[in-house]
């Protein structure tokens, strides 16, 4: 009964996700908003006539009915936001989805410990594709799982090659699961589902309308705790996740290219910006994460570098001092100047000895 309600609360209209989490925290669960009088949901905040009417209305119900009668036959798993089974890290989100469809292997794989978000261009270059073959399958080592979006491209390239590798991937869709959109990605969909799945926040026939898509790349930026962007231009889909995954607080990663080669000037932009870090091989990304090789023993060296300049050895004794230290901290007491600051701090980079947080503060790795 309750599962009846919490999808019948995402098809109530004027009702997004922030909306339908506020309706639940007032009333304390969404069959407790279903059975609220028309007084009690208009002094809910946000919550005027309109809302209040639709949720009266027994159409919302009935379509749930319907939905859950899919949900059943196709083996489709509805997770609400409140569910322990709900991606962690997603639900840290403000703008999370309240409830997502899930088809695959097993819903255990929304907790993963390692999520890695993979996109890029609908049109890369065999260099491009190459690349994201070779990120992902450097990976594998990490027992991570890889999350992308099953468009043409980078998304496709990155499942194919984890499906391959028996890599647990997941593709989030921007319609509902009816379907697989486009039509020519069924095939590696299928093989997804076997280790891996398929989301969506959409009800099963909804359309791939435009204006989903963008709303899906979120759900990308927000399950994963590192994105990388593997060929992209200045402005579509892969750079509105980059922003997200930003604001959310996730790690980002950019694969450089040509200077004035369209096709990579997000990432240049994205680094140049210091938005994201740069990266070449999964390997770039392990260390930044501080993720060790799955079954290898971590490692503790008590001498971590011997071929560092003063300056790097400096700020290195300044880092291991403190939790984490920011740039300003850094500047004032190195009095060193800022190119030879940045200098040294992209050396210690290099060698994987210092990560940078956001907000341009520093941690010993």
């Amino acid at each position: 009964m309750s599962l009846l309600h919490q999808i019948a609360l995402t098809l109530v209209p004027q009702v997004g996700a922030v909306t339908a989490k506020n309706l639940v925290r007032y009333c304390g669960s969404a069959e407790a908003v279903f059975r609220s009088k028309r007084p009690e949901l208009l002094r809910i905040p946000g919550i005027g006539s309109s809302i209040a009417d639709a949720l009266l209305a027994a159409r919302p119900l009935a379509l749930a009915e319907r939905e859950l009668l899919f949900l059943e036959q196709h083996q489709v798993e509805a997770v609400f936001y409140t569910d322990e089974r709900y991606p962690v890290r997603l639900r840290q989100c403000y703008d999370c989805p309240a409830l997502i469809f899930f088809k695959g292997s097993s819903t255990d794989l929304l907790a993963a410990r390692r999520v890695v978000g993979i996109v890029g261009t609908r049109q890369p270059s065999e260099s491009g594709k190459a690349l994201c073959e070779e990120i992902v399958e450097g990976l594998q080592a990490y027992n991570v799982l890889v999350v992308s979006g099953l468009a043409f491209g980078i998304d496709v390239t990155a499942h194919r090659k984890a499906a391959a590798l028996d890599i647990p991937n997941i593709g989030v869709l921007g319609h509902g699961l009816s379907s697989i959109y486009p039509s020519q990605h069924r095939s590696v969909a299928l093989r997804m589902v076997e280790n891996g799945g398929l989301i969506s926040e959409y009800t099963s026939d909804t359309k791939p309308d435009r204006e989903h898509f963008p709303m899906r790349n979120r759900i990308i930026a927000g399950m994963c705790d590192a994105l990388v962007v593997v060929e992209t231009a200045l402005s579509g889909g892969s750079m509105i996740s980059a922003q997200l995954a930003g604001q959310y607080g996730r790690e980002i990663f950019a694969v450089p290219g040509r200077v004035r080669d369209p096709k990579s000037a997000g990432c240049n932009r994205l680094i140049k910006n210091t938005s994201a870090k740069l990266m070449e091989s999964a390997a770039d990304l392990a260390v930044a994460m501080r993720w060790q090789e799955a079954g290898k023993p971590q490692v503790v060296q008590t001498q971590l570098f011997l071929d560092l300049s003063p300056e790097e050895r400096l700020l290195l004794d300044l880092i291991r001092q403190q939790p984490e230290i920011a740039v300003d901290q850094l500047t004032v007491a190195t009095r060193l100047s800022p190119g030879e600051l940045a200098a040294a701090i992209l050396g210690l980079e290099f060698k994987g000895a210092v990560r940078t947080l956001p907000g341009k503060r520093y941690i010993v790795v």
